[in-house]
């Protein structure tokens, strides 16, 4: 999925102490829910695409891990799907280190590792189990943990998960201090996931979509 244009302007909140909900609220009530709208409506055309492209985008994912999401947009639109598809490793670990890509060794390998995959998530992306396609992606592809997992499981138009990056778990950390978020294991992503489960849940909204005002709150910017 290539990079997608910015977002129009939404108004900022309403003071330094207006709560996540708070600031939701406002924004789903303002012109920004059509932008969101939109964007959900592209994910989940994107869950139809080929195969190929939808390796695209869980590469992109696997990309983002420990580094910025316009880092894995730019590398993504560098290498493109023949890239990710075609590339031996040392060509590939050789594009991304052109592509000025700080993991090139690593995720290169992940990569050329993991098209085996590709075959299987047609019926990944459109399973009646989620989480089962969640659990089945983390255990079995290098590379990809819960925030990987459930990034690009939303970019494919499933909304279910919370993706637990760094902006995200700032901002909960600086509304609830004290509060003891981690997220380097199973059973602690799961627990913290919850909290935004339950936030989702209090506005009515999917987890994913709540998911794009948060980051929008955190970032003032939205790529994908």
């Amino acid at each position: 999925m290539s990079q997608m244009e910015p977002l129009s302007p939404v108004q900022e909140p309403v003071g330094q102490q207006a709560t996540i909900l708070e600031t939701v609220r406002q924004m789903a009530s303002s012109p920004f829910s059509q932008e969101v709208e939109r964007r959900a409506q592209e994910f989940i055309a994107f869950r139809k695409e080929p195969k190929e492209k939808i390796f695209g985008e869980l590469c992109f994912c696997l990309l983002t891990a420990n580094t910025s999401a316009e880092m894995g947009v730019r590398t993504q639109e560098t290498i493109g799907i023949e890239g990710f598809l075609n590339l031996d490793q040392a060509s590939l670990r050789n594009a991304l280190k052109n592509a000025k890509y700080r993991f090139y060794n690593l995720r290169s390998r992940f990569i050329v590792e993991s098209r085996w995959i590709i075959d299987e998530l047609p019926a990944l992306v459109n399973s009646s189990e989620p989480f089962g396609s969640r659990e089945y992606l983390v255990e079995n592809i290098k590379g990809i943990g819960y925030k990987e997992a459930s990034h690009f499981l939303r970019n494919v138009g499933v909304f279910n998960f919370a993706i637990l990056d760094k902006h995200i778990l700032k901002m909960l950390l600086s509304e609830r201090p004290g509060l003891n978020i981690k997220v380097a294991s199973r059973k602690n992503y799961l627990a913290t996931e919850q909290l935004i489960l339950e936030m989702a849940d209090e506005m009515g909204l999917e987890p994913g979509i709540l998911d794009l005002y948060m980051w929008k709150i955190a970032t003032g910017k939205l790529i994908k």
